[in-house]
């Protein structure tokens, strides 16, 4: 039996567009996500994961592309380390540029951006073209939550539904560098 408020690709690209929080599959756990650029839809995410408004939430974006105009001008070795890297499980923290919506911003000048390479993500973001919050499901601090049911179940909330696909082969989150130090933030 499908846990209830399962959705195929087109309910949850319209879900997330409705200023909801959608459970979807990332390459290696399950996330919470919302329209990043959607200032109700981004609040709620952090009233319902509990989470300090000082930390933001990754970034998931089609390309590189999409995400240079929410950047600095990126360098071409940049640009290269980037294009090695991605689509894949691995998030930059990158500096964001005045095109990024306040609600967005943070004392630290930079954003982490991803372009996953997992099959749902890509296929979400090809029909939506924006930025997309990915984050762990669960209350900030404590161990993700590894399945929909369990996740629909532990939040109670009518406006959180499951993106209906299936999880990555990888067994952590994603690692997480910062583009100009080259620093790793997160193995």
């Amino acid at each position: 039996m499908l846990p209830k408020k399962a959705l195929n690709i087109h309910q949850s690209i319209s879900w997330f567009t409705d200023g909801k929080i959608l459970a979807h599959p990332t390459e290696g756990i399950w996330g919470l996500g919302c329209n990043a650029l959607d200032f109700d839809a981004y609040s709620k995410l952090f009233l319902l994961k509990k989470r300090d408004k000082k930390k933001s939430f990754i970034l998931l974006c089609r390309s590189l592309e999409s995400i240079k105009k929410y950047t600095e001008t990126l360098s071409l070795e940049d640009e290269t380390l980037l294009n090695n890297a991605w689509p894949g499980p691995v998030t930059f923290v990158i500096n964001y540029n005045s095109s990024v919506p306040i609600h967005l911003k943070n004392s630290t000048g930079k954003l982490a951006f991803r372009v996953s390479n997992h099959y749902p993500i890509k296929a979400l973001l090809k029909e939506f073209d924006g930025l997309f919050v990915s984050t762990s499901a669960n209350l900030s601090g404590e161990p993700p939550i590894d399945s929909p049911q369990k996740i629909l179940d532990f939040f109670a909330n009518d406006n959180l539904a499951y993106y209906d696909e299936k999880l990555g082969s990888e067994m952590k989150p994603s690692t997480i560098i910062d583009l100009e130090s080259k620093k790793i933030l997160r193995r």
